[in-house]
């Protein structure tokens, strides 16, 4: 695996990520109101007082791997099906499209930091504790504006109304599908009586969805029309999207290293996991009664999660999870390999997964 030394992920992803980020502050620039000195200091652009920062970019994960899929199904390639790079046709709406989908990204991200009380992101204060609640909200809801506006910028490109309409469509539903997902897991922060296949259902939209229109709008762009090709790829997406936010699951208990300040809001927030849903559906009584008396307190606090971590393994939901990540990676292969492209077409693709899965 190749690594760019900027974002540590692999360089194909890493590539497109550069030309995803590049395009959403282009799409920005002229825009001077305060508001959205927000947005980019969110999106890692500039500091508190809008002076421009010289840091790390985050990975653009959902514009990346969209323009990823659109290459894979032949935007920006000769007609070998080498990479060539950017160029007329079908690139600049791939790219239009992962621009949209980076911003709905990023408007849900600012929101859930309201709703779950995170006070960083990403190693800084987060845009509600800097600015206020009011505002972290009005800056999301500016996000989601501007995801729309992307799309309509198609007609520029000379694109169909019909195709506009499609992407559109496809990318409203896909928020609303996110929306009706974070409804639930806010419903069932409070609940102990939740079934491991309402949470995983609940996951899928709230951190599936998004990633499979990403994969769906990529296809879109090539003017692909096989719905069967479509389907494989939002498939493969909602799939790999479901299993980032599993993996994150298991690290919030069991982390590599230091736990990630908004995996450790959620927890303290007493949102569910699969693994406390697991045990609480199939753990022994002892396990149950343990877990339900933590999370009959009124808060937790961080102390709190290493005395949950081992009623978990003890109850045997470490594993389970592990087997569950397991399971989505084939799915996830299996609707890439259904999509019906040669392998060198999709590496890229496959690359990317694992590297999100695993990061």
């Amino acid at each position: 695996m190749t690594v760019s030394p900027v974002s540590g992920a692999p360089g194909s992803l890493a590539a497109a990520s550069g030309e995803v980020d590049a395009a959403m502050e282009r799409f920005m620039d002229g825009r001077t109101l305060p508001l959205y000195r927000m947005m980019g200091y969110h999106l890692g652009w500039v500091d508190e007082n809008g002076e421009a920062l010289q840091a790390r970019r985050p990975v653009r994960l959902r514009g990346a791997m969209s323009l990823l899929a659109a290459r894979a199904l032949g935007a920006g390639r000769g007609p070998a099906g080498s990479p060539s790079g950017p160029g007329k046709g079908e690139a600049p709406v791939a790219l239009q499209h992962a621009v949209a989908v980076e911003f709905i990204h990023n408007y849900s991200q600012m929101h859930a930091d309201v709703q779950e009380g995170n006070t960083e992101r990403a190693g800084r204060p987060s845009v509600w504790w800097t600015w206020g609640p009011a505002q972290a909200i009005n800056a999301g809801d500016g996000m989601h504006a501007l995801a729309r506006l992307a799309v309509f910028g198609l007609h520029e490109h000379g694109v169909a109304p019909e195709r506009v309409s499609a992407a559109l469509k496809a990318l409203d539903e896909a928020t609303l599908e996110l929306c009706e997902g974070s409804y639930w897991d806010t419903i069932y922060q409070e609940r102990l009586s939740i079934g491991v296949d309402e949470y995983l259902s609940m996951v899928g939209a709230v951190a599936g969805a998004l990633l499979g229109c990403a994969l769906r709008l990529g296809g879109m762009a090539t003017g692909e029309t096989d719905h069967a090709r479509l389907e494989s790829m939002t498939t493969f997406g909602v799939k790999v999207g479901t299993a980032i936010r599993i993996a994150g699951d298991h690290a919030a208990f069991w982390p590599a290293g230091e736990r990630d300040i908004p995996v450790q809001g959620r927890l303290l927030a007493k949102k569910k996991s699969l693994p406390v849903v697991h045990a609480l559906q199939d753990g022994d009584l002892k396990h149950k009664r343990a877990l339900g008396e933590m999370y009959a307190q009124r808060v937790l606090d961080p102390g709190d999660v290493g005395k949950i971590a081992a009623i978990l393994e003890d109850a045997g939901s470490k594993a389970y999870t592990e087997a569950a990540l397991s399971k989505l990676r084939d799915e996830a292969e299996s609707a890439l390999a259904a999509v019906g492209l040669a392998p060198e077409r999709v590496g890229d693709l496959r690359e990317a997964a694992e590297f999100a899965r695993s990061a």
